[in-house]
């Protein structure tokens, strides 16, 4: 009896090994944008630490497109966009060699922001399928080997810059935020909603109404921790947890930007959220001398005022006074049609002219550039909340150096987040204390967000400079390489190789170690 009892705990515990073994290697799968649970970190991974063309071991010229790589054991998938027609692609690891791709049903192009693309969302790969997300049209899933499995229209949600949200999956389903900004009461059709769709036909399981919320650029995550199972959304305005088996909301932190993109990141039970201010301000206390440097440009007769008849052409409030006027992200978009933009420039003229003198003055300008943003947020979140946790489950809040599109990188005890001119935050995720932050020396625009592994940080610049960095408390840059190509999509990391997608190809670096 005894012995039959030591052979039960002994099959016990070869089972639970072997499902922590399966668990662990899932957990370093790149299967979905950012790698495992969007967490940009492949902590078994040994992908080369200086590239150079001597580890590239290939370069696939790829269709536009700004969605990541997301790998299966043998295929990297990516999305695009060629000759108004929405795409799959499925690259061979060994040789680069394009296996096959896969055209969506003909439809009309989402309305897409100049700096931005219809095919932004990242392919999610659930054991021997491949699942693509595109704004215009909706999911469809494939199997590995290109078979259409089934496809499910979803109407385009309405959005200020078009569709960037990924899928996910959790058990048995794929999961998908879909806010929208024509969130009409009583409409199932322009509702924000999450929606849990069946992995195998496609078919709707549940949905979570969203009316507080307009159109967000966030990809949701779950959140493990030791009071159970909470599926994270970062949306405009707060973060929220939800419970997944009831769909119901449990907790939100309010205090966030109309305009939030990242990804939050979990450790230790304890949940990480940023969001920067709206147009991108990375600290609570901007300097306003740029923002009124860059509009004082238009003012033709050099009054050192700005009338509404000054405010031609490329004229709009700047939120990104670093770049150059006429760039898509210099300022506010305004509508291309002609009599839309002047009213909407007369709405602008007249929310800055407070006294209503016809002129706008540096102090109006300043004044009204402090107010209505938001604030830049990394808050640190304890679980087992209900309702607004902002008072009581908030561990700490930073309001400096956040990013405006990058997600942050948890690796070990650091957070890491890089923002726009090529600045390096690393804070302490145990107190919010910033550790440094430095210049990288690659300076610019960053879309891609960091990530991780084998003690290193990835860096990717819009420019095409790739930083690897070492991951500790002490600032130091280990390799830098110039792709000469921009770079909009984060790239991915799998055992050994580092594929990084470019604005026109996809490149492979192996570490031949």
């Amino acid at each position: 009896m005894v012995l039959k009892c030591e052979m039960r705990k002994s099959r016990l515990f070869i089972i639970l090994l072997f499902a922590l073994k399966l668990y662990q290697v899932q957990a370093t799968d790149w299967n979905q944008y950012r790698g495992p649970n969007g967490s940009g970190l492949a902590k078994d991974c040994n992908p080369p630490v200086n590239i150079s063309k001597e580890n590239l071991i290939w370069k696939t010229l790829l269709i536009p497109g700004f969605s990541s790589p997301s790998l299966s054991e043998k295929y990297i998938f990516l999305t695009g966009l060629s000759e108004d027609r929405l795409v799959t692609i499925a690259v061979n690891k060994a040789d680069g060699k394009i296996i096959w791709e896969k055209r969506a049903p003909k439809v009309e192009i989402e309305k897409v922001h100049n700096a931005g693309h219809p095919a932004c969302s990242s392919p999610l790969v659930v054991h021997d399928y491949v699942y693509s997300y595109f704004g215009s049209y909706g999911l469809i899933c494939y199997k590995l080997d290109g078979t259409e499995v089934w496809k499910e229209p979803i109407p385009t949600p309405k959005t200020l810059y078009g569709m960037s949200t990924s899928p996910i999956s959790y058990g048995g389903n794929i999961i998908m935020v879909l806010d929208n900004d024509a969130n009409l009461p009583g409409s199932r059709l322009s509702q924000s909603k999450i929606v849990a769709f069946n992995k195998d036909n496609g078919k709707t399981v549940w949905e979570i109404p969203r009316p507080l919320h307009r159109s967000g650029w966030s990809t949701p995550m779950i959140w493990q921790h030791n009071q159970g199972t909470d599926l994270v959304v970062l949306g405009n305005g707060r973060v929220s947890g939800y419970d997944m088996k009831s769909g119901s909301r449990k907790w939100y932190v309010p205090g966030f930007s109309r305009e939030t993109i990242s990804i939050p990141v979990a450790q230790k039970n304890t949940l990480y959220v940023s969001s920067s201010r709206l147009g991108g301000g990375a600290d609570i206390q901007p300097d306003p001398q740029p923002f009124w440097e860059a509009v004082i440009q238009f003012d033709e007769n050099a009054d050192g005022k700005i009338e509404r008849k000054e405010m031609t052409d490329n004229f709009t409030f700047p939120i990104r006074p670093e770049l150059p006027i006429g760039h898509p992200g210099f300022g506010i978009p305004l509508p291309k049609d002609k009599s839309k933009r002047e009213l909407r420039l007369d709405g602008m003229f007249k929310g800055v002219d407070q006294n209503r003198d016809n002129f706008w003055t540096k102090e109006e300008f300043i004044g009204n550039m402090r107010s209505g943003r938001g604030k830049p947020l990394l808050i640190a979140i304890k679980p087992g909340g209900q309702g607004d946790v902002s008072k009581t489950h908030l561990k700490w809040e930073l309001n400096r150096s956040i990013p405006e599109i990058p997600s942050p990188l948890l690796f070990e005890d650091l957070i890491y987040m890089v923002r726009n001119g090529g600045i390096l935050t690393a804070v302490e995720a145990s107190s919010g204390k910033i550790i440094y932050r430095e210049r990288i020396h690659a300076p610019g625009h960053y879309s891609a967000s960091p990530i991780g592994a084998k003690g290193h940080i990835y860096a990717s610049s819009n420019r095409g400079v790739v930083t690897i960095l070492k991951a500790n408390r002490k600032f130091k840059i280990v390799d830098q390489y110039d792709l000469q190509s921009p770079i909009h999509a984060t790239p991915s990391i799998d055992k050994n190789s580092l594929y990084i997608r470019s604005e026109n190809a996809l490149w492979a670096f192996r570490n031949q170690n």
